[in-house]
């Protein structure tokens, strides 16, 4: 009888050798993890300052890319030990240069150049090995073999760390063991870092490139992208392509979402054929290339109506970031759809690498990102102060009555809000000599908003400051009492109903006491039980604040922002905390409320 197999229980022994392997193999990768999960303590533990945490945390998990990329290029070229640290030594500097340059950035473009470097860096690492040697069937299988590891440690870590959590909550619940709120964040800092990392890594091929003998294309992933994938990329190519013969029919801009849509169809369209590469040379899978070439084919058409697209807003409103990245990711997709189409080569590798390439490129310099809003925003600046008389000679003047039209002046507050957000005004300052500072007095600390600072400017040059999505003819207002956040006085009321928001009526008549504002009219009206009991008229209170001579805005005295009214028995206080909206014509909108209602009388709850 032969004997029956054995049951093979995992063992101690290739869990240290592979623990072991990954540390030998990718040492500043754990050592990244560990400072990854170090700055996650120090920000649970509250130690030191939220700008640390933040530097450290994400230029360790910059490092992780970094030092595996580094490594596995390392060891595609045979290099020795020497070499190896050497360029390791080379990623610790990339990654010091970060972190002394991040409290150098402002804080909107801090995250867009880190997602710029870590997008770079992970795709570094998809080609790493293969660089410099010439592209076969490994690959692919390299890049499965990442992709897989990927889901793994993921699906580990989300496991691992519930069966902890529910022990530590154990201990905590069942035996009385003191086990702090924050150790479970900590827990999973060691968890997500480093076990996450240490897995990941343990096991990456030595030899990539050695990985071109083998051919093992998981059914599922086949049949998921087949059924699944492809048809949906195809549908929604095939409806952008009916869009785009009605813009040429109707000649109507595309919308404005249009940018998102052909991005998201184009990414997912070339993940799935990338996917599906390997059965590209499978004789009964043929097909595959004809619906790649089909695929770059319709893509061209809903690339040209995003230049389209972003043509139509550049016009308009001139170059930011998101505009510049949108801009070449589409010069990047019609690059690749025609070298699609034109090369025999059906390589994939030129993929990763050549989008790695333009996201280095376009991370600094003249020509960068950055650099290139700037110049933009600025020089559309300028063009409206020249054209309008306020910049003579390099030099700005107060503006005469007004010189500038209502959309200009939308444009001009816009650009400089822009400006004081995302890159300061150093590139403004030279048009008005030694006042600049004067105008922008703290405005250069990041307390004061940057639609403060914009506002100073827009006061000193005479031009009026309209917010965004304000129509011509619409005057804004804001008021807050003196007192906004003090005590409020309740002696002699029985009910104090707090307003925290310009709620509409309600389509149900509400159970129990209730405020809602009401339109048209800018009332603030009182129901109990489903019945209106008191109405305050908030509108006329605008009026009357705006008619007031020099009213400051952000200090109005708290008995000026008071309603008194009287119904069905009761008396009422509206106190007015702080409110703004628009007057247009003699109809008033209220967009933001906060204050108290107080009511004696006969309307006690009962």
């Amino acid at each position: 009888m032969t004997p029956s197999p054995r049951l093979q229980l995992p063992t101690l022994g290739p869990i240290l050798r592979g623990a072991g392997n990954g540390a030998r193999r990718f040492p500043l990768t754990i050592v990244a993890a560990v400072v990854a999960a170090l700055a996650a303590f120090l920000a649970v533990e509250e130690i030191g300052s939220e700008d640390l945490h933040a530097r450290l945390l994400l230029t360790a998990t910059l490092g992780l890319p970094l030092f595996t990329g580094l490594r596995l290029l390392a060891g595609s070229w045979r290099w020795g030990a020497g070499a190896r640290w050497g360029v390791d030594a080379l990623g610790v500097a990339g990654l010091v240069a970060f972190y002394v340059a991040w409290p150098h950035w402002p804080e909107p473009l801090q995250a867009a150049r880190y997602f710029q470097v870590s997008a770079a860096l992970h795709l570094f690492v998809a080609f790493a090995p293969f660089v410099g040697s010439a592209e076969g069937p490994g690959f692919w299988e390299y890049n499965r073999l990442l992709f897989e590891r990927i889901l793994a440690a993921a699906i580990l870590t989300v496991v691992l760390y519930a069966g902890l959590a529910i022990a530590l909550l154990a201990l905590d619940q069942l035996f009385g063991v003191d086990v702090p709120e924050t150790g479970y964040l900590r827990l999973w800092a060691v968890i997500a870092f480093v076990f996450t990392t240490w897995f990941f890594v343990a096991d990456l091929p030595d030899d990539a490139r050695g990985l071109d003998t083998e051919r093992d294309y998981p059914p599922g992933l086949k049949v998921f992208t087949r059924f699944a994938l492809l048809p949906i990329v195809a549908m929604y190519l095939l409806i952008l392509t009916v869009y785009f013969a009605k813009v040429l029919v109707t000649w109507q801009w595309p919308s404005g979402w249009i940018g998102w849509l052909v991005s998201a169809v184009a990414v997912v369209g070339i993940f799935s054929l990338l996917l599906v590469h390997p059965a590209a040379d499978d004789p009964g899978d043929r097909w595959v290339r004809a619906y790649a070439r089909g695929f770059f084919v319709f893509l061209l058409p809903a690339i040209v109506m995003l230049w389209l697209a972003i043509w139509q807003r550049v016009a308009q409103y001139g170059i930011t970031e998101r505009r510049y990245f949108l801009l070449v990711l589409s010069i990047w997709l019609a690059g690749i759809a025609v070298y699609q189409l034109l090369t025999r080569a059906k390589g994939i590798r030129i993929i990763p690498a050549s989008l790695c390439a333009v996201a280095v490129l376009t991370f600094a310099g003249p020509w960068g990102a950055y650099r290139v809003s700037e110049r933009s925003q600025v020089h559309r600046l300028a063009d409206i102060f020249e054209r309008h008389g306020l910049l003579v000679e390099g030099r700005v003047r107060p503006a005469a009555g007004d010189a500038v039209p209502f959309e200009e002046r939308r444009e001009v507050a816009a650009i400089l809000r822009y400006l004081a957000e995302t890159h300061g005004y150093s590139a403004i300052a030279p048009w008005f000599g030694d006042t600049l500072a004067a105008i922008d007095t703290a405005g250069m600390g990041r307390r004061r908003s940057a639609t403060r600072r914009a506002q100073a400017v827009a006061r000193w040059l005479n031009v009026e400051y309209v917010e965004a999505g304000r129509s011509e003819g619409e005057a804004p207002f804001r008021f807050a009492a003196s007192d906004a956040v003090g005590p409020v006085p309740v002696a002699g009321y029985d009910v104090l109903l707090r307003v925290t928001e310009w709620r509409a009526g309600p389509a149900v008549p509400p159970v129990g006491w209730a405020v809602r504002g009401v339109r048209p009219g800018a009332s603030l009206v009182v129901y109990r039980d489903g019945a209106v009991v008191l109405r305050f008229a908030v509108d006329s209170l605008v009026r009357r604040l705006r008619a007031l001579p020099e009213t400051p805005a952000d200090s109005v005295p708290a008995d000026s922002l008071r309603l008194r009214v009287r119904g069905e028995g009761m008396e009422s206080v509206l106190h007015v905390r702080t409110m703004s909206g628009r007057v247009v014509g003699d109809s008033v909108r209220i967009l933001s409320f906060a204050g108290e209602v107080l009511i004696r009388g006969s309307a006690r709850p009962r």
